[in-house]
């Protein structure tokens, strides 16, 4: 049996890049097939030593699954390629950068050329591979791998009760999120808006909020994994307002659990989202937009409660069942 080494930039519990590789970990070794993880997270110091240390690893295993994104973390791959450059191993890549589209403009012959030392790249979406083709650049869409863990709530109808379940950092774009919510609570006085998650971007966005006296709105900070559903499953609306974003999980697990999904229309988000099918999409931050979508979703109470019937079964396409064998064959499995 194949033995595979994940690679990249790897942090416990957290989302992203790192509860893909989680994900993976988890679901290779219960396939039987021996996998572990390599953390490419360090300073410039821990950095350079890792070359040693993962050439004397990988000797030991058949294939390479790095995954990389755009800017800094494209070090994976670039640690990845030389060392592999030695070994000559089965290399496999994830690419996972919402901002691809910049990254490659700004380092083409930089990018073209450690992308095509690899034996296949992974992209996850139809926003990446349109990337990847403009460079020439071999790839197979392959989505991210969900774990359908938390119960699918079943709802005869929704109520004002909106959740954001990301990062506060300004990518990510929460501001937008709070300006809506103010336009919705002036409609609806009951309503209310669960924040998730932790950033930079805390302080000011809770002295925004005590600036404009808006009501209802608590932030819960970071949460473990595991406790993210208490949350979701008290909310009836997931709304995500990033700038730039390609495959987020999050929405796939509110498509999971059984919340209607109103998501920025950006990236990799519509090749997700279908407007008014299985989601709501407004326009890259505007809270006008996301406000009356927010609105809609709990005043059309029949459309709202068919969509998140579609959204459930776009859902099942991310589950590993649905995406094992397409990755078992790409590593020779």
């Amino acid at each position: 049996m194949k033995k595979i080494l994940l690679i990249g930039n790897y942090k416990y519990g957290h989302g992203g890049i790192s509860g893909q590789m989680e994900i993976l970990y988890k679901n290779l070794n219960s396939e039987g097939i021996n996998c572990e993880i390599f953390n490419t997270s360090g300073n410039y110091v821990q950095r350079l030593l890792m070359f040693p240390k993962l050439i004397r690893m990988c000797k030991s295993y058949d294939v390479l699954h790095v995954h990389a994104c755009s800017y800094l973390g494209f070090f994976p791959i670039v640690l990845s390629v030389l060392v592999n450059s030695f070994l000559n191993k089965n290399l496999i890549l994830t690419y996972h950068g919402g901002d691809a589209g910049k990254f490659f403009a700004k380092y083409p012959g930089f990018v073209k050329y450690f992308l095509n030392k690899t034996d296949q790249n992974i992209v996850l979406s139809g926003f990446l591979e349109k990337e990847f083709h403009l460079y020439g650049l071999k790839y197979k869409v392959i989505p991210n791998v969900v774990e359908n863990s938390f119960p699918f709530r079943e709802k005869k109808e929704l109520s004002p009760n909106y959740i954001s379940v990301r990062s506060l950092y300004e990518l990510y774009n929460i501001e937008c999120i709070i300006k809506a919510f103010q336009l919705v609570v002036d409609v609806i006085p009951n309503a209310k808006l669960t924040i998730l998650g932790d950033g930079p971007d805390k302080s000011r966005l809770e002295s925004f909020v005590n600036a404009q006296k808006i009501a209802n709105i608590h932030f819960v900070g970071r949460v473990r994994n595991e406790m993210i559903y208490n949350y979701l499953n008290q909310s009836d609306v997931f709304v995500s307002a990033p700038r730039i974003d390609n495959m987020p999980v999050s929405i796939i697990e509110a498509f999971n659990v059984g919340l209607l999904v109103i998501s920025s229309r950006v990236g990799g988000v519509p090749y997700m989202v279908n407007d008014n099918v299985n989601g709501y999409l407004f326009k890259d931050n505007d809270y006008t937009e996301l406000a009356e979508k927010m609105l809609k979703s709990v005043q059309n109470q029949d459309d709202s409660l068919a969509i998140i019937r579609a959204a459930k079964s776009e859902a099942a396409k991310y589950k590993w069942e649905n995406i094992k064998n397409e990755l078992l064959t790409i590593y020779g499995v």
